[in-house]
């Protein structure tokens, strides 16, 4: 199993397929199992660099809380550790925020950058509607089955739930194998409450993808105007029928966005 020794942290990670590096970050709860979308796809183009993040499934909790500044901390020191000098960055939710102190604090480390399904923090979010954002924080804080079968309708697109159920259901058998405890999603949580990247966004020098899905409750779409809008020479892409987790949902769409992307950075 590999495993990442950074100063007081062990991370987790693994390496799979050839090609440009794509370093992913994932978001509140989540670990790299939930890749499972992209894996196959992406790794066919390029060698990714997927973890669980500081605290979540095989990855150690140092202690203490934490901002995203220092999850971009860790990244960066993984990826020295990985022999990694220079990747495109992807970063969903959290995830995303993460991605953004990487390409302000670690700019010649960050080739492309993909913001998904993101904000900038707190000057700027556009947040979500106040019942969403109470189901969200109850899962954050209770942690019940039932606060978290009520949380899953934030996560997906309407359609989703009457159309595609065994979307659903896969998402949550990946998330019954590592569930995360209620203590590093608090952690977590006062990371993304306290993130505040806004007024720094036009320093970001990566060409800059920015995916949103256009039905998502938790992080509304505007954010990623909002983004798009200040950071230079950004492209924004909304994906229909998506939800929080359009990457899942809309997984080909998304994968198809990020290949394009990033196919174009190499011409």
């Amino acid at each position: 199993m590999p495993i990442a020794k950074i100063e007081n942290l062990n991370i987790y990670y693994e390496i799979i397929g050839q090609g440009d590096p794509l370093v992913m970050i994932r978001g509140v709860g989540s670990n790299v199992d939930h890749w499972y979308e992209q894996v196959p796809v992406l790794s066919q183009k390029y060698q990714l660099l997927v973890f669980d993040n500081r605290g979540i499934a095989r990855s150690s909790d140092p202690g203490g809380p934490f901002f995203t500044k220092d999850m971009a901390a860790d990244t960066a020191a993984l990826m020295e550790a990985a022999g990694i000098k220079r990747a495109h960055v992807l970063g969903y939710s959290m995830g995303g925020m993460v991605a953004q102190e990487m390409a302000l604090n670690y700019p010649e480390k960050v080739n492309g950058l993909i913001l998904v399904a993101t904000d900038c923090g707190i000057t700027l979010r556009i947040k979500a509607q106040p019942e969403v954002a109470r189901l969200f924080s109850d899962m954050v804080s209770l942690g019940t089955p039932e606060a978290k079968l009520a949380a899953a309708g934030c996560l997906f697109a309407k359609q989703t739930f009457k159309t595609k159920t065994e979307v659903i259901q896969s998402y949550n058998e990946v998330s019954m194998r590592f569930p995360a405890s209620q203590e590093i999603l608090g952690k977590q949580w006062a990371a993304i409450t306290q993130h505040d990247a806004c007024s720094r966004l036009q320093n970001i020098s990566s060409p800059t993808l920015i995916l949103t899905g256009s039905e998502d409750v938790l992080i509304p779409p505007e954010n990623a105007k909002v983004m798009t809008q200040r950071i230079p020479d950004a492209r924004m892409i909304a994906i229909d029928d998506g939800g929080h987790l359009f990457l899942i949902e809309q997984s080909e769409q998304f994968n198809e966005a990020v290949i394009d992307f990033l196919d174009g950075l190499s011409k």
